[in-house]
């Protein structure tokens, strides 16, 4: 099952004096009366503390609304959420998303862009064995984010751009079938710089509006470089949504043929009558088998191994860039008024949030 990754926006700048910390959750230290303690280390990594305190900014921008639709995509922080470091450097014993579990071969690296990265498994470090990736989504901002109707084309109905409705962010795609044949929007350029006989992660999130399900589903068409030749397509399962499921995340992890080294991507829904108009949003297309969807100029780097990782394995890595860490927001936020219509939101504290 895929999902999403909701990042503090990027037009929440923080001020000196902004804090970080880290911690080692779990640790406890018994004393002896002989004067000896034990000390118990339960968790055996350390995890990084905010104390964050944003910038003054202009309540006629876009950045209020957008952090309280941040606050509403986390729920009020009962979700985790995601947090960019102002600065860059070297970070040690990072932990790259959940245990191993014998299928799954690709684990998010927890910095923007990152560079001199060493993969550890288990503790061990890796000199073989696996390939480093930058980003895990190879889209841009605006085709990830569905908040431009004219990066993607249509066939059998009418789309546009939706500012009331969104899975993240502030706005989507609403596409309205014609009624006549299977509706498709389509990102109108090709993602390119591609790798064949490589597993990719394509994914989208869909808001249905019909009381009954529809199937909808993911299709990538493959091409030769330099807008070469088209060589095949592949075409994702059906699921089935409906109004009642709220908006839905679904993810193929389809093999690149043979020559390709460009792709086009598709939402599909296998309707051929129903004019009930759905909605579309976070859209990724990335290496490996990674279908959490990230904001590209956000985005995780990954770490895709040759072959699956044992049940109950841990990958961990040292990275060099921004931090791009899953954490767990204390409940609520406010924000205060600064005149002349300026404000400012007040201290954000999050913990990051370990993945089992």
């Amino acid at each position: 099952m895929a999902d999403i990754a909701h990042t503090v926006p990027t037009s929440v700048a923080y001020l000196d004096g902004s804090e970080f910390g880290l911690v080692r959750p779990g640790i406890q230290v018994t004393p002896f009366i002989s004067g000896k303690f034990l000390t118990r280390d339960w968790h055996g990594h350390n995890v990084i503390e905010y104390d964050l305190t944003p910038a003054l900014f202009n309540a006629t921008t876009d950045t209020l609304e957008e952090w309280k639709a941040f606050w509403h995509h986390i729920d009020g922080g009962a979700s985790a959420g995601y947090i960019v470091d102002p600065i860059s450097g070297t970070h040690r014993d990072l932990l790259c998303g959940g245990l191993g579990d014998a299928s799954k071969t690709t684990f998010p690296i927890p910095v923007l862009a990152p560079t001199s990265v060493t993969v550890f498994v288990d503790g061990v470090p890796q000199v073989s064995g696996y390939t480093v990736h930058s980003a895990a989504n190879l889209l841009t901002d605006a085709q990830a984010e569905c908040s431009d109707k004219s990066l993607y084309t249509d066939a059998n109905t009418t789309s546009a751009d939706e500012s009331g409705v969104s899975l993240d962010g502030l706005s989507c795609i609403k596409t309205t079938p014609d009624g006549g044949a299977n509706p498709i929007i389509t990102i109108s350029t090709r993602t390119i710089g591609l790798s064949a006989e490589k597993d990719y992660a394509v994914m989208a999130s869909i808001l249905a509006t019909k009381t009954s399900d529809q199937n909808y589903r993911l299709v990538v068409m493959w091409y030769q470089t330099g807008g070469g030749a088209f060589i095949s397509t592949s075409t994702g399962s059906n699921n089935a949504i409906q109004a009642s499921d709220g908006g839905v995340s679904i993810a193929e992890t389809p093999t690149s043929p043979a020559l390709a080294a460009e792709a086009v991507i598709r939402v599909a829904r296998n309707d051929f009558s129903g004019t009930d108009p759905f909605y579309v949003d976070c859209v990724a297309f990335g290496p490996g088998d990674c279908t959490r969807w990230h904001l590209p100029s956000q985005c995780v780097g990954l770490i895709e191994l040759d072959s699956a990782l044992a049940s109950g394995s841990r990958v961990t890595c040292t990275a060099t860039g921004k931090r791009v860490t899953r954490v767990r927001f204390e409940p609520g936020t406010r924000w205060s008024m600064r005149s002349p219509g300026h404000a400012t939101v007040r201290s954000i504290r999050a913990t990051e949030w370990v993945e089992f």
